[in-house]
């Protein structure tokens, strides 16, 4: 049926009815032959929801399938344990960690495997941990465990993440020179005095092969969510 339009003083041909959505309108041209030139036609929604409902629902479910394919094949979650990261990563965050296409770069925190260390799920040696890259290969290592500062080439690193000084030698020497090896990094956790690291002789120099990857997102907990 033919009625006025309020708001343009035309015609409109209704086709909504009692319990229907409320009708989206069109315009239609000189030529279209389906309403007098001038006319506004209302259309009814109901029919073309679903559809477009359809189409959002393939996106979103194609969106996740590529997430999760990229994620199985490129990226693995870790479950931090212990506290030799704190502060800058707690006991039992989760992070997203990959190895694709990585190379060492100071300050990274990487996934390494331990295959000293006493894995107290398997009972075996062999673990994965978290640690903080401080020397690549060529670079001397010094620490002044009497004032707690850590040096790379004769240049003292900053502290500002650290949670103490670095006061515990285990079996690193005091305020001596140490060149690491060729295919081989120096690491430290960021909690000095709780971390069992490359100043240990159960860990030393972690050869490249045994990087599992580099930490880029914390996931869990979700207040804690962020790069790295």
């Amino acid at each position: 049926a033919w009625v006025p339009s309020s708001a343009t003083g035309y015609l409109t041909r209704s086709t909504a009815r009692i319990g229907d959505p409320w009708p989206a309108t069109k315009w239609f041209g000189q030529d279209t032959g389906e309403t007098p030139a001038g006319y506004l036609e209302t259309v009814d929604l109901a029919a073309a929801l679903p559809a477009d409902m359809f189409d959002w629902m393939c996106s979103i479910f194609s969106a996740i399938l590529c997430f999760i394919i990229i994620f199985a094949l490129f990226a693995r979650v870790i479950t931090v344990d212990g506290e030799s990261m704190v502060p800058t990563l707690q006991d039992q965050q989760r992070l997203i960690v990959s190895d694709m296409f990585y190379t060492p770069q100071y300050d990274d925190i990487v996934i390494l495997y331990a295959d000293k260390l006493v894995n107290e799920s398997s009972g075996g040696y062999g673990k994965p941990i978290v640690k903080r890259v401080i020397g690549l290969p060529g670079d001397k290592i010094r620490i002044d465990f009497v004032k707690g500062v850590v040096y790379r080439n004769g240049e003292q690193l900053p502290d500002d993440y650290t949670n103490t000084p670095t006061n515990l030698p285990e079996n690193f020497p005091n305020n001596q020179d140490v060149t690491v090896e060729d295919g081989k990094i120096f690491v430290l956790g960021d909690n000095r005095n709780g971390s069992k690291d490359s100043r240990s002789n159960q860990i030393g120099q972690v050869d490249m092969r045994y990087i599992m990857g580099k930490a880029y997102l914390r996931i869990w907990p979700l207040n804690a969510l962020g790069m790295l």
